[in-house]
């Protein structure tokens, strides 16, 4: 991997904070009136955020390992949904997510 994608690979959880920190705190739970046309998940604020420390937490650290230590192994999909209602996303710690994805 060249040394731009490792940087901004590194780079990533600071861009994170800051996004985040830049969103005004009556915002940080807002949901538009409909999702229609929005091409990502429809996951607010802190929801995008744990959504991205269990992303990197619960798959990529999984399918690396399992892709280093197993042979054809099998790289099961996330449900996004299912994790931020099983997960209680909209009642997390925005602080605690981010320093765990940035540890991660």
């Amino acid at each position: 991997m060249n040394s731009i994608t490792l940087q901004a690979l590194a780079d990533f959880p600071s861009l994170l904070e800051a996004h985040y920190a830049a969103i005004p705190q009556e915002f940080k739970h807002w949901t538009p009136p409909s999702w229609d046309g929005i091409p990502s998940e429809q996951l607010t604020a802190i929801e995008q955020v744990c959504h991205v420390r269990d992303i990197e937490v619960l798959g990529y650290h999984v399918r690396f390992q399992r892709t280093l230590s197993e042979t054809n192994p099998s790289l099961e999909s996330l449900d996004t949904y299912a994790l931020a209602k099983d997960c209680a996303y909209a009642s997390q710690s925005a602080e605690l997510a981010l320093s765990e994805f940035r540890e991660a």
